[in-house]
């Protein structure tokens, strides 16, 4: 699952910058809106054996997508650039009709715009959402499709782009995609389709304004100190690709973390997962051996708003029944919903196979430093905001 590690640092940002490019703004600056179009070309990835001989096609498609270009304090804040934020809708062809068949694409987008006033300019984009799959595996129509086996699926796609302005409202666009498209594990068999792709397009600006210049000023948007949390989480999962029947997979996890620059955090904890799909392998292999597992897990955690992404590397350290390798990754996304409590989503792999995805709730056991009320209102959190900071600050005034 190597290719979602490209994307972590932009997708907390998607649901983030969508929830703010309104009426969130701190300021009146109009937001520009622009609208673009691109061709694409590219090629499958045979990541592995089993779908080696279906992966000599040749995806192409066409994309149309529409956005806002973020200019206002809250924006900057956060990356020190303007956003684009937007949606997409492509339609890609992977050119097997019989076996792959189409994907139809509905995805959100972020794009931390950087040195636009320039000429020629590069940006990042980085966007997810849902896609319709038309032709997917049936074992008995469509057996060699091992790609995707659901027609509802997730995509994820990474792009670095080349612009160039041809007027302050039209621009040319040249990018370089990786895409991947999976359902997480949650119906067999899902390989996941990687394809990266190049493509031409161009980009218009509806409304445009002169971009306004702020300065880089140093603000502490999260504070500093430790803190511990604990997440409980439940799924189910299918055995094998011909079974309708799901087992139930539940974890427990205890972790701490720290933030070490303005938006990022280090984090290490222990979890323990009952999968009870490996019990029923057990079972049915005739094997005495215990379905439990237990782990521990080191990461990075990307701090947007009251989102949270974060990716983690995991080694197992109890599992008698042989993993498919002694060590795992997590992506996940969170929201903290008050002071102590948040819940999200969360993908566990074995490198690009995805195990399962789950949803979990956890609840932070530091005692909270800030009020949530005052938190909701404001942007920024001073550095190092405890009472402490408090009880110096008001002598201060006095």
């Amino acid at each position: 699952m190597h290719r979602i590690r490209y994307s972590a640092y932009f997708v907390a940002a998607l649901i983030y910058f969508s929830c703010h490019s309104g009426s969130a703004q701190t300021d009146t600056t109009p937001n520009p809106f622009q609208i673009g179009a691109q061709v694409y070309y590219g090629f499958i990835i045979p990541h592995s054996e089993s779908i080696r001989s279906i992966s000599y096609s040749r995806p192409r498609g066409i994309t149309v997508y529409a956005g806002w270009l973020l200019l206002g304090q809250k924006a900057w804040d956060y990356c020190y650039c303007y956003p684009l934020s937007g949606i997409s809708i492509s339609l890609t062809d992977f050119d097997n009709p019989e076996i792959l068949g189409r994907a139809y694409s509905l995805m959100y987008f972020i794009e931390p715009g950087f040195g636009l006033q320039r000429k020629i300019y590069f940006n990042f984009r980085a966007a997810l959402g849902i896609t319709y799959l038309d032709t997917p595996y049936n074992p008995l129509t469509n057996p060699s499709n091992l790609f995707y086996s659901s027609r509802i699926s997730f995509p994820l796609q990474i792009s670095f782009s080349a612009l160039w302005k041809m007027s302050s409202k039209m621009s040319l666009r040249a990018s370089g995609q990786y895409n991947h498209i999976s359902n997480g594990g949650i119906k067999e068999p899902n390989k996941g389709i990687n394809y990266p792709t190049v493509s031409l397009g161009a980009e218009y600006t509806v409304r445009y304004r002169t971009l306004p210049e702020r300065e880089k000023t140093r603000k502490d948007l999260y504070p500093s100190y430790l803190e511990l949390y604990c997440m409980v989480a439940a799924t189910g999962k299918t055995l094998t690709h011909n079974e309708k029947q799901r087992y139930p997979v539940a974890a427990a996890m205890v972790e701490m973390r720290k933030r070490f620059a303005r938006i990022n955090s280090w984090s290490a904890g222990a979890e323990w997962v009952s999968d009870y799909s490996i019990r029923e392998a057990n079972r049915r292999n005739g094997v005495q051996q215990d379905f439990r597992r237990a782990g521990i897990l080191a990461g990075h955690h990307l701090l947007i708003g009251r989102f949270t992404f974060y990716q983690k590397l995991g080694v197992y350290i109890y599992s008698p029944t042989r993993p498919k390798d002694p060590v795992y990754q997590r992506y996940g996304l969170v929201f903290r919903m008050t002071d102590h409590w948040l819940g999200g989503i969360d993908l566990k792999a074995h490198r690009h196979v995805a195990d399962f995805l789950d949803v979990r709730i956890g609840y932070f056991l530091t005692k909270s430093h800030r009020n949530w009320t005052f938190y909701q209102k404001i942007d920024h959190v001073p550095r190092n905001y405890h009472k402490k900071w408090q009880k110096r600050t008001c002598k201060k005034r006095a």
